[in-house]
């Protein structure tokens, strides 16, 4: 069961150097963020909370969503501080603006989850992770994600008078 569970994942499995999470935690540094409530949404083995620096992570309360179980119990042993949820992102019952950043290495890929509450446009899966996370911060806080050229070439598609029950 374990093997079928990991196999279903390999194609979102992205390791994500650490040279990069460090970057990526200077820039939440240089933008003020010294610490709060932490959403890492693909969290995989949580090498976004292990690379955290140790004085923002003291201050904060981390938040992991990892789709493969078996993963997501390796990542509950390495951060026992942290709360880890083994669930696909699209079934995670989160509150709406309480996180304070959500950070990650979303996956991507041509297809969309099936969330009629976070992704009533059908996105693809890069996107939708945008779009959930998004209803998940608060507003003020900070989204920091490595996506792929599908975010970045996107042409909008969403209606100018996108509502808050849209992403809510």
């Amino acid at each position: 069961k374990e093997y079928r569970h990991a196999r279903a994942t390999v194609l979102n499995a992205h390791y994500t150097p650490p040279v990069v999470i460090k970057a990526m935690y200077v820039a939440l540094d240089r933008l003020g963020f010294k610490g709060g409530h932490v959403l890492e949404p693909a969290c995989g083995l949580g090498h976004f909370f292990g690379l955290m620096p140790e004085d923002m992570r003291s201050r904060s309360r981390l938040t992991g969503i990892e789709i493969d179980p078996l993963t997501a119990r390796f990542a509950a042993m390495l951060y026992p501080d942290a709360e880890i949820r083994a669930q696909p992102f699209e079934e995670a019952t989160l509150p709406t603006n309480q996180f304070d950043v959500a950070i990650s290495n979303v996956p991507f890929g041509d297809y969309s989850p099936f969330d009629p509450r976070h992704n009533p446009h059908k996105f693809r899966i890069h996107d939708y992770f945008f779009g959930a996370s998004l209803a998940r911060v608060r507003p003020g806080g900070l989204v920091l994600f490595i996506t792929s050229a599908g975010t970045l070439d996107i042409v909008n598609t969403l209606p100018l008078e996108m509502s808050a029950q849209d992403v809510d």
